[in-house]
């Protein structure tokens, strides 16, 4: 019994260590990848990190509406070290005596959640260091005939060289969006306008062009 409980011993240890060797290697090649500007790679490493996102439960302390935006995002495109992504946000509202009171604009949870996917795409990407991202927030109006469309009233350019630097915990996401490059509107009632977005640098490789595949 003793023989046959050391082999079993033996045999898990041998097990899990090819397991966390493969996995280092596995990683050791993505950052490799990622380094000699394989954009097919830093992709697929976003996606990944995206589907997770889209199946986790927010965590403590964030709402419910700022973790759907978090959910939404869509990867736009990419450079060898940045990439581009967009999300949505509306106003928030609740029943306070028998009607329906917007608490906040589809702009102040626009910053919030900018703010938050700036940081998660910068620090939350497994084997991806990105030095920049891009984050396009838009928001619904009314367009022709009244058929509602979705315009974007806010984007910011978030550098890794000032994130860096940044208290995040301490700081407001204004505060935070207001380090970085962003653009947005408010109109004279505390709503978001639509704006003009800059053009998109980069874009997303056609599939099975990532260097080393035919």
């Amino acid at each position: 019994m003793i023989i046959l409980g050391s082999i079993v011993v033996l045999v898990i240890f041998l097990g899990t260590g090819w397991a966390i060797a493969t996995e280092m290697f596995q990683q050791r090649t993505w950052r490799r990848r990622v380094a000699s500007g394989d954009t097919a790679i830093l992709v697929a490493l976003i996606e990944e990190a995206l589907a997770t996102w889209r199946r986790a439960r927010p965590p403590r302390g964030v709402s419910s509406a700022l973790w759907a935006g978090v959910q939404g995002v869509q990867l736009v495109a990419v450079t060898e070290d940045t990439a581009t992504v967009s999300t949505s946000a509306e106003g928030e509202f609740r029943t306070e005596g028998g009607s329906r009171v917007q608490v906040s604009t589809a702009l102040d949870e626009a910053i919030a959640l900018a703010a938050r996917v700036a940081d998660m795409m910068l620090y939350d990407v497994p084997n991806l260091h990105l030095h920049g991202v891009r984050v396009d927030v838009y928001s619904t109006f009314a367009g022709d005939a009244g058929v509602p469309v979705q315009r974007p009233i806010l984007t910011t350019d978030a550098t890794r060289s000032v994130a860096d630097s940044l208290t995040w915990e301490a700081m407001t996401a204004e505060e935070i969006l207001g380090r970085f490059e962003t653009r947005y509107q408010r109109a004279e009632n505390g709503q978001g306008l639509p704006i003009d977005l800059p053009p998109i640098e980069g874009g997303l490789p056609v599939p099975g062009t990532a260097q080393g595949e035919a």
